[in-house]
């Protein structure tokens, strides 16, 4: 009975992979989001400051170049799979600071949170100077490759 039981579970083993390789064909490898939600600013010792409603924000996701383009900045993805989309980061931006950019979007839900942390390298013992965190539900438009 052992036997037949490991061959019926090495036989399916293709038919499920095939499953999850046509979903993944199948998907669009590059797509905008459409997302709405909050943006909570901190700063210093890392207290909330304020929550503001956003405006529209558009989030792309290339999966080619294994990419999120967000706010202007290209984020590697370090993570994806059917569920959702890890990204993350740190870019040098204008006079030697620098931007750590971590987020997650899931897929089925479209939650999507982003953290920003901008770091002043003139402040050793405080780098964090301002934390933005997005807290979204994001829609896939129309526009799909």
């Amino acid at each position: 009975m052992r036997c037949i039981t490991k061959t019926t579970a090495l036989a399916l083993v293709p038919l499920v992979l095939g499953i999850h390789a046509r979903t993944a064909e199948n998907e669009p490898k590059e797509f905008t989001l459409s997302c709405d939600g909050t943006l909570t600013r901190t700063s210093d010792a890392n207290k909330p400051m304020y929550m503001e409603v956003l405006q529209k924000i558009s989030v792309v996701v290339n999966l080619n170049d294994q990419t999120v383009f967000f706010l202007g900045y290209v984020i590697p993805i370090s993570d994806v799979d059917q569920v959702s989309i890890d990204f993350g980061g740190r870019q040098i931006v204008d006079y030697g600071f620098s931007i750590s950019i971590r987020g997650y979007i899931d897929r089925e839900s479209g939650r999507t949170d982003i953290t920003t942390v901008t770091l002043d390298p003139t402040k050793p013992n405080d780098p964090n100077i301002a934390t933005l965190r997005y807290d979204m539900i994001c829609k896939a438009t129309g526009d799909g490759k």
